[in-house]
Order: structure tokens, then C-alpha cells, then sequence
């Protein structure tokens, strides 16, 4: 006899049925053109197919672009992260104290961002 053993987390009050979401990620798999994202209920936050190889199959990956105060993402295309071990690399680095001390000298060295379109004079 198979049992199937459900998990489910509450999160801030929301319940998390981890078969349902696997079995969206599944259809999204199969079914998706490549390059197709799934939205998540994280902002910033898609589930994109990435295309299969010669020398892997057709993979599901994390894309993560934050929105801006407008709601549009802050890159064309996002960061893509594939597996746990990836997410766990870029958090260390992203807070590595010396990160954010080169990124703040980079602001100060790199020439301000024109802030404002010029307009074409046609008098």
C-alpha cells in the first residue's frame, strides 16, 4: 500500500499545501514554452522554464527582479537561481559586508545617473 504523506506549513496565517504546489510547478514544467514564468505570491519573485540542452533536460528555475515603488522590476531580465545550494552562495555574498562597501564606493565613483530625458528642440 502507497501512503502519500501531505505537508503542509502555516505561514503568516496562510496554509501551504506543498502538493498543490508541486503539482503547479510539474504542469508549468511540461507544459510551459520555454522561457515561460509562473508568478508567485512573492513579489519579484518567478518560476521560469529554462530551456533544455543537448546535455540536460528542460529545468525550473527561480528568476528574482524586486519591484520598484513604479511596479515595474528593477532589471530587464532578473537573477536566476536553480538550486538551494545557489540561493544559499548569492545570500552569503550579497551580505558580505565587504559587497556592501564595494557597492557604496561604486556609487561614489561611477558618474550620477541622468535622472531626467533631454527634450529635442524643434523651434
Amino acid at each position: 500500500m502507497l501512503h502519500v504523506i501531505y505537508k503542509t506549513y502555516i505561514t503568516k496565517k496562510v496554509i501551504i499545501n506543498m502538493a498543490d504546489i508541486k503539482l503547479q510547478l510539474r504542469e508549468h514544467l511540461k507544459g510551459a514554452e520555454d522561457w515561460g514564468k509562473m508568478e508567485t505570491p512573492i513579489p519579484g519573485v518567478y518560476v521560469v522554464k529554462v530551456p533544455a540542452t543537448k546535455t540536460r533536460p528542460a529545468l525550473l528555475f527561480l528568476e528574482i527582479n524586486p519591484i520598484k515603488s513604479d511596479g515595474k522590476p528593477i532589471k530587464r531580465k532578473g537573477l536566476f537561481i536553480g538550486s538551494f545550494e545557489n540561493l544559499l552562495l548569492f545570500s552569503e555574498a550579497l551580505a558580505d559586508d565587504k559587497v556592501v562597501q564595494l557597492i557604496r564606493t561604486l556609487e561614489e565613483i561611477n558618474p550620477k545617473a541622468q535622472t531626467q530625458m533631454k527634450k529635442l528642440k524643434m523651434d
